[in-house]
């Protein structure tokens, strides 16, 4: 007979991965033995395994071995139990210091008979360098105590010498992986579990087809999937082949080799882990894998040439933490070479940014702003990293400064493809011939200069494009539309930029943007481009990115322009566009030379930098740009939330709130996907990074492919399969959406027009299926936003076209709205549906199906009514009844426990009969009775009137009586009075412990269960139960049920 618990959570995923281990060389520890070397539960170390490590280790004195004293190891082991009243965070990072660095112990050592001599010797708590000598093991169901009383069960934890540095959550295939990643999230939590995180390397959410990790403090967003580097896919597979239970492979099998081999682990943890600004980052795989091959590079294993080379890894994928990840790998593997670092950039910002990444991870570097600086700097070998700017090694060269340990510097160069680094190489490598040279890039190589570059820094070591970044979900599409506003020649009627900015698109969506228009008086008025490009930018702001919740960028063609498109954006604040400019103000000299304004330009930035500059920062003027830099990153400060510029900020600045950028501005090669690469980052609710380019910086772009011809934009210059991915057009959109349609279409292929409404909805009874259509009905929504907002795609679609995929997500939107009403599910959609709402509104009279829907619950009769005659079906009428009644119970669930447990049964029977005789008009009658008891509060159970008015003896004696009853004991009258009376002294136990911030503090927890069990022993032999070992797990539940009560009403 075929067995279908093969496809459980256990034996499909948790069950296999423990097998797997196994044959990976863990030792299994089952879960009974791994309490007892726990000794609690809420400890989560091996004590045992710790000491038996820590015993194997000796230390040498004068000639002799000796281990380390019992004293030394039991001090290790209390160090090791960093409090957490500091925080996960800090509390983390100060084991995971003593993990990799081990402790320092004082031993007394007796030579002859002399005086013991004290020394200190460092004592591991891991051998890094041997993976073998450390004791492996795992274990599954690893239920720890939390503060309140209650467990958090995590299902295998992997020990390396009892302290557990990884933690796993199994799912089944079909359930979401992403269930696994909150669970792990939500028990990092101070009233949760944190007391094992803070040991926690990885942390990992597993199913049979996919595997997302992170570490302690991961935001569930920034769990990532892992993929393995193609040399080294073969060690992956023959692992895989050796290990698999049952001769075939999975994912899961594939990313435990990857992640859990234990000599991987060891190098995951030692190198690849560190604090950003004291948040606990792991390494994604670009990094892992860049940072290893530069080291075999180094270290000649390679076999190049060089000992350097170039790093692509494109714009947004960590290329500033890979670097310090490497500086770190280097400093402990070049321990004994004392290496040192220059970071080298070409411009300021970046100088300054590159210093702070490595300051955020306690690198301590050294900035030198100047050539004088930067030698001084050299001189001293105490300054392991120094920033600096390239050319400040002209001045260093002209004093004739020549670094004699030249060799022992490795010079990491950022966005190496720039031609200044040209002029300014020969100086650098004057100053340091014998440096190590690794240069890194966020935008591929010109296919001309490659041969140049390699010769000058080194062959290629890694490459991550933008295509990959994408797929990996590290970075986010790139999606271009053209709105090309006619240059010239310049004209007084205001009508030929309105004209060119709106060709191609229907007459009634002309009219509808000049009306608009029409509207913004003060813009209307002026005769000038950029007074058109300026409203369109609000008007497409205001509709697209305030939704969303999304700030932008707009490029300007100069430093006068940028100023004043932020005096026409400023009369429009009252719309929510909030803009600043960030430009160099203090000279008459263009950014990109010597080229001299003119007076009237230069007042006009000088009257900005007089009224909203100075007031506030002085000349201060970098601090005015941290400070509106600041404002515009942060997704909850609306005082900024359009950055205006030229130059500044389109390299290296990283805002992933910022959606869109707008471009009027001619930019090429490097520049130009520098520039459109501050909009590829993750944030919340953001689907694709928007272009949209007023200028026309690209000839043509309808489809990715175009990119790769393109001559305006120089893309041509650079190998095709390095551009993959690197942008889309509308045509790669338009058949987005129309396979978006289809898959959503698909899920109802037999249904049509005449099919009822309630076929529709009973169709999506099932939990799985309704969340399947949430997230197609999500797909589509999210690209038909795109195709409403985006003219060009509008156009490419066509009207027809457009009016039938609205029509079609108003259906489907409606149908979202009726089910979710029906099943009273909640679901996150609001950042799609405002946006949509605004756009669609437009051209289509339909704002009334478009509202979302607000919960009703069903102690309110009068909405309750209106929201059951709103529907179609007695038995859609029924479900939403059924649905509410069950929310409500859960929040009275420890208020009544009793009410809970009778409607609880009395729902469950009406399904059951509603399940067999299929009448719809029986099963509504009922579900209306039930509703009206239940507002009524009408119920056949009643407590003891010894505690009547006594609410909280009332919900205690209720939960005993429901877990009693619900393992088969008959409650009699009798037995409900002795429940009552202990009840009241089970309320007295609770309310002489319960102080201030009582659920967290264990110590009371401790006080409470001491208590808990005389007053329950009494109680259970005045009913005449005897607790002893074979019904001791009564005793327990009852006591579960008790602190459950008290956690919620105390």
């Amino acid at each position: 007979m075929l067995d279908h618990r093969i496809f459980n959570e256990r034996p499909e995923c948790q069950e296999r991965m423990l097998r797997f281990l196994e044959k990976l060389g863990y030792e299994y520890v089952s879960r009974s033995e791994a309490e007892l070397k726990r000794g609690k539960l809420a400890n989560v170390l091996f004590t045992d395994e710790i000491i038996k490590f820590m015993r194997g280790q000796h230390y040498t004195y004068m000639g002799f071995e000796r281990p380390f004293s019992d004293e030394s190891i039991y001090r290790a082991i209390k160090e090791l139990d960093v409090s957490l009243l500091q925080g996960l965070a800090l509390a983390s990072r100060e084991i995971y210091n003593l993990l990799t660095l081990g402790i320092s112990v004082e031993e007394k050592i007796v030579v002859d008979k002399n005086e013991p001599v004290k020394k200190s010797f460092d004592l591991k708590y891991i051998d890094f360098e041997h993976p073998e000598k450390n004791i492996w093991q795992v274990t599954d169901e690893f239920s720890v105590e939390r503060a309140n009383g209650q467990y958090a069960r995590p299902d295998i934890v992997i020990l390396c010498n009892g302290i557990p540095l990884v933690v796993v959550e199994c799912k089944k295939s079909s359930i979401d992986i992403l269930e696994g990643v909150l669970q792990n999230v939500r028990n990092m939590q101070p009233d949760y579990i944190p007391q094992l995180f803070k040991y926690a390397q990885l942390v990992m959410a597993v199913k049979p087809e996919k595997v997302l990790y992170g570490t302690a403090g991961t935001p569930a967003e920034y769990f990532v999937e892992w993929r393995e580097d193609s040399d080294s896919i073969e060690w992956q597979q023959e692992l895989c082949r050796k290990c698999s239970p049952d001769g075939q492979i999975t994912e899961q099998d594939r990313i435990c080799v990857s992640l859990l081999e234990q000599k991987r682990l060891l190098d995951i943890v030692q190198y690849f882990v560190l604090y950003d600004n004291n948040i606990k980052k792991v390494c994604r795989h670009q990094q892992y894998f860049a940072v290893n091959k530069t080291m075999d590079r180094i270290n000649g294993k390679d076999k190049a040439e060089s000992q350097g080379g170039v790093i692509w890894h494109t714009q947004g994928s960590g290329k500033s933490l890979t670097m310090v990840m490497l500086v770190k790998k280097i400093q402990i593997d070049k321990a004994a070479e004392n290496p040192r670092f220059i970071v080298i950039t070409d411009r300021k910002n970046l100088d300054k940014q590159i210093k702070d990444n490595f300051a955020n991870t306690a690198m301590e570097p050294v900035r030198a702003a100047t050539g004088k600086g930067l030698k001084t700097l050299l001189k001293d070998k105490s300054n392991v990293v120094i920033t600096t700017l390239i050319n400040k090694f002209e001045s260093v060269c002209r004093y004739r400064y020549l670094d004699p340990d030249s060799e022992k510097f490795y010079i990491l160069i950022d966005e190496a493809h720039r031609s200044e680094y040209g002029s300014m190489f020969n100086y650098m490598r004057d100053v340091l011939p014998k440096a190590t040279l690794i240069a890194f890039t966020g935008t591929p190589l010109i296919a001309s200069r490659k041969k140049n570059t390699y010769q000058k820094f080194g062959a290629p070591i890694h490459n991550y494009t933008m295509d990959e970044s994408i797929s990996d979900g590290i970075t986010v599409p790139l999606v271009y539309e053209g709105r090309k506003i006619v240059l010239t020649p310049p004209s007084d009627n205001i009508d030929v930029y309105f004209d060119s900015l709106t060709d191609g698109l229907p007459v009634n969506m002309k009219e509808e943007l000049s009306n608009k228009f029409s509207r913004f008086e003060s813009i209307a008025k002026a005769k000038s481009r950029l007074n058109v490009m300026a409203f369109d930018i609000c008007d497409h702001f205001v509709g697209y990115c305030i939704p969303k919740k999304l700030k932008a960028i707009v490029v300007c063609s100069s430093r006068v322009a940028a100023v004043q498109v932020y005096n026409i954006m400023k009369k429009n604040e009252i719309m929510g566009v909030r803009p600043k400019v960030v430009i160099t103000f203090g000279s008459k000299s263009d950014e990109d030379g010597d080229v001299s304004i003119p007076d009237a330009d230069f007042a006009l930035i000088n009257e900005y930098r007089n009224t909203v500059v100075k007031p506030l920062f002085g000349i201060n003027d970098d601090k005015y740009y941290d400070t509106v830099c600041s404002q515009f990153k942060d997704p909850e400060n609306d005082d900024v939330n359009i950055l205006i510029v030229k130059d500044m900020l389109l390299t290296g600045f990283d805002a992933p709130v910022a959606g869109v950028l707008y471009v009027d501005k001619s930019m090429k090669e490097h520049n130009l996907l520098q520039a459109i690469a501050r909009v590829n980052r993750v944030f919340d609710g953001k689907d694709f990074g928007l272009i949209i380019d007023y200028r026309g910086i690209f000839t043509k772009l309808n489809k990715a492919i175009d990119l790769y011809a393109d001559a305006e934009s120089g893309m041509r210059n650079f190998d095709e399969s390095d551009l993959k991915g690197m942008v889309y057009g509308t045509e790669d959109e338009k058949l987005k959406l129309r396979t978006a349609y289809a898959e959503l279409r698909d899920m109802f292929a037999e249904y049509d027009k005449n099919t009822p409404a309630s076929v529709w909805q009973s169709s999506l009874k099932d939990e799985a299926k309704r969340k399947e259509f949430y997230e197609k009905l999500r797909r589509f929504a999210q690209l038909l936003n795109l195709a409403v907002s985006n003219r060009a795609l509008y156009i490419e679609i066509g009207y027809e076209g457009i009016e039938k995929y609205k029509q079609e997500y108003l259906f489907f939107r409606k149908l979202k709205d009726k089910v979710m009403s029906r099943n009273d599910d909640s679901v996150e959609f609001s950042k799609y549906e405002k946006g949509i709402k605004n756009l669609i509104d437009t051209f289509v009279n339909s704002s009334e199906v478009l509202e979302i829907v607000k919960p009703v619950s069903i102690g309110d009769k009068k909405s309750m009514t209106e929201l059951l005659n709103s529907m179609d079906s007695n038995e859609a009428r029924a479900d939403a009844i059924k649905t509410r009644i069950e929310s409500s119970l859960k929040q009275v669930r420890y208020d009544d426990p009793l009410k809970f447990e009778e409607f609880s049964v009395k729902i469950k029977k009406t399904i059951e009969e509603y399940d067999l005789s299929r009448d719809a008009d029986k099963y509504f009658q009922q579900m209306e009775i039930l509703a009206e008891d239940f507002r009524q509060g009408i119920s056949r159970s009643e407590y003891p009137s010894s505690i009547a008015a006594d609410g909280d003896s009332k919900a205690f004696y209720g939960s005993i009586v429901v877990t009693l009853r619900n393992k088969g004991i008959n409650v009699t009258n009798d037995i409900e009075e002795i429940l009552a009376t202990y009840a009241v002294k089970i309320k007295e136990v609770i309310v002489r412990n319960t102080k201030r911030d009582w659920k967290y503090n264990q110590m009371v927890h401790k006080d409470i269960h001491r208590a808990l069990d005389d007053v329950l022993f009494d109680m259970f032999d005045s009913i005449g139960i005897v607790i002893d070992r074979s019904n001791v797990d009564l005793l327990d539940l009852v006591t579960d049920e008790i602190l459950k009560v008290a956690v919620a009403r105390f």
